[in-house]
């Protein structure tokens, strides 16, 4: 029996190797084999490079590598084209889904033969909001009744499943790929269990709400045509509206005797025909956007690289190669950044030095100029201070005022001293 692991990656440089860790310490003891097919879905950083480390030290690694970004369906999809396992397992590299389920899973298989896929449905987690648990189970709620086929909520692509429900997945070649609906699509007997979303183990989350919902529009549109009758019955009741207003229009005027504005009535139900026509128009022109796509029978993907666990020794030694001039590239742009650092450190401390010595220069000038000042004070200092004892001089050289008779009243008040 063996087991092959799918691994979507996209930008996981911080995950891939812990996730290899995690996931060999877990299938170590396992009695059955494990192959790991890794899809770099075009990378942007260091994951690609991580991946081809592990693909050359370890015989158990498949690697693929897309040309550019095609998206996760694209990916998952090449991965269960190179799967050669009797059970296929889908999980993500950043370890929030945990590779001891997918030891239970197989688990289960192997116990009970009645089923063919056991696929796991996420608990709510505290931290989505409200409207982002309600948009969940309204997604699921309006998928099962517009495509005829039971939605599970919360059901996600985390799911092992046997050969022969992998052979019926790749047996369908349609473009636009939705695999919760695939799965549903095809049947045979799945089990749904709960589990727990971990905590990312590093990086980001690569969904964002807008794409979210444009995942969900994607897959409402593969998997029903009943958008396509909604036009119809929006016109029907449109028309139906509009035979009942104008005879209730006729008989109101007939009746009452009073004249309306006709031009507002017929403006109006002119934009309301309008706006109908222009969303059946859209609905109708996404569809054939589709088929337009379909019939050009592009891949879903295309692999720049494949290397499979068998071929290891033919390509690990262009591998290593690849490897140490990668890191030799590394190792030069590590010192580029170091000289690069050290110059605009060496610029700054210059610019420090010139401004310290402009500082120091200005405040020479302010001496300076302060002891120009302190020196034309000092020669008009001495001109004062010799006005100064001058007017001294002159005041002691002054004779002093002669002292006037003071004279009593009284008796004596008028005589004089002999």
């Amino acid at each position: 029996m063996k087991l092959s692991l799918i691994i979507p990656c996209y930008n996981e440089e911080e995950c891939v190797e812990k996730f290899f860790e995690a996931a060999s310490a877990v299938f170590e003891a396992q009695p059955y084999q494990t192959e790991y097919i890794f899809v770099d879905d075009g990378s942007e950083d260091n994951t690609l490079s991580l991946l081809k480390k592990l693909y050359v030290e370890n015989a158990q690694v498949n690697l693929i590598s897309f040309s550019r970004n095609f998206g996760k369906e694209a990916a998952m999809h090449a991965g269960l084209k190179a799967a050669k396992g009797d059970y296929i397992c889908f999980i993500d590299a950043d370890l929030q889904q945990r590779p001891e389920l997918v030891a239970k899973m197989v688990e289960l298989l192997e116990k009970h033969r009645e089923y063919d896929c056991i696929a796991a449905f996420a608990k709510e987690r505290k931290e989505d909001s409200s409207f982002t648990q309600f948009a969940k189970k309204r997604f699921y709620s309006i998928m099962t009744r517009v495509s005829g086929i039971e939605f599970v909520g919360g059901a996600s692509d985390f799911r092992c499943f046997r050969r022969n429900v992998a052979e019926a997945i790749l047996s369908l070649s349609e473009y636009h790929r939705f695999s919760k609906g695939l799965f549903a699509w095809v049947g045979f007997h799945t089990r749904y269990v709960p589990y727990e979303i971990q905590e990312r183990n590093g990086g980001d989350s690569k969904w964002s709400l807008g794409k979210l919902f444009s995942y969900a529009f994607d897959g409402m549109v593969a998997f029903s045509t009943k958008p396509l009758r909604w036009p119809l019955y929006i016109g029907l009741g449109t028309t139906a509206f509009g035979i009942i207003y104008l005879l209730f229009y006729l008989l109101f005027n007939i009746i009452r005797s009073q004249r309306l504005s006709e031009a507002a009535i017929l403006i109006s139900l002119m934009f309301i025909f309008f706006g109908i026509t222009l969303c059946a128009l859209g609905v109708i022109g996404e569809y054939i956007g589709k088929i337009h796509i379909q019939v050009k029978h592009r891949p879903t993907y295309i692999a720049s690289v494949c290397y499979q666990a068998k071929d290891r020794e033919k390509y690990a030694a262009q591998l290593q190669k690849e490897l140490e001039q990668e890191a030799e590239e590394l190792k030069r742009l590590k010192i580029k950044r170091a000289k690069y650092k050290e110059m605009k450190r060496k610029q700054k401390v210059m610019e420090q030095l010139v401004a310290q010595q402009e500082l120091e220069r200005e405040a020479e000038e302010a001496e300076k100029e302060a002891e120009a000042v302190a020196a034309e004070e000092g020669k008009k200092q001495p001109k004062k201070v010799k006005a100064k004892k001058q007017k001294k001089e002159e005041k002691k050289q002054k004779p002093a005022p002669e002292e006037e008779d003071i004279y009593t009243t009284g008796p004596s008040a008028g005589f004089e001293d002999e």
